[in-house]
């Protein structure tokens, strides 16, 4: 995809081509918010996927990025945002697979072109016996964000989370945001390590 705007963009400017590679490469946009990244390589990096730029220039545009965050404002915005809402941890959670509409109490349906996937609470919804159309992971945990209204109106506040959780080498099953609750499935064993990520904005 970068290959595709670097030879679209001939009036971008440095901001624009150093803004479009981060939002390309998230895992980089991560490191740099964290300050565990040569911005001076960095800058020799995305020079080199475009003639016409100058060293120096693009990491002055990283600079200026790693202080901005998400935007200006947006991180602390998200932050405490975080901070406010009320973070859960929870297992016995279930996450099933099948490749049509079960009969279940759910906490949460996905409908795909050729599946649905449900999230169960095992103290709630007794698993079904195992199928050919009926696939079951039992190994992970749930973590329930409920947050102001006012997430409504804040950008970034996903994203937030995922960086923070990435940037910790936690992985993401699933995540489900509607309104101001946001619902993450973790492995298991990452379960508490992400719940205090996240309790500790």
């Amino acid at each position: 995809m970068y290959e595709m705007n670097r030879n679209m963009g001939k009036n971008l400017s440095v901001e624009d081509v150093v803004l479009i590679y981060l939002k390309e490469n998230p895992e980089i946009s991560v490191a740099l918010d964290q300050g565990i990244i040569n911005v001076s390589r960095l800058a020799k990096t995305i020079t080199k996927s475009r003639t016409g730029l100058n060293p120096i220039s693009v990491r002055a545009a990283l600079n200026r990025a790693k202080e901005r965050g998400i935007g200006p404002g947006q991180k602390e915005k998200a932050d405490n945002l975080l901070r406010r809402s009320k973070i859960s941890l929870q297992d016995k959670i279930s996450v099933l697979k099948s490749s049509g509409p079960l009969q279940l109490k759910y906490i949460s349906a996905t409908f795909l072109e050729n599946s649905v996937v449900y999230i169960i609470d095992e103290m709630i919804q007794k698993l079904p016996p195992s199928s050919d159309g009926v696939l079951v992971d039992s190994h992970v945990s749930m973590v329930h964000i409920l947050s102001p209204k006012e997430i409504e109106v804040t950008p970034g506040f996903v994203m937030r989370i995922t960086h923070k959780l990435f940037a910790r080498g936690i992985n993401i099953l699933q995540l489900i945001s509607c309104y101001n609750e946001t619902i993450l499935i973790i492995e298991k064993e990452k379960g508490i390590s992400a719940y205090e990520i996240l309790s500790t904005a």
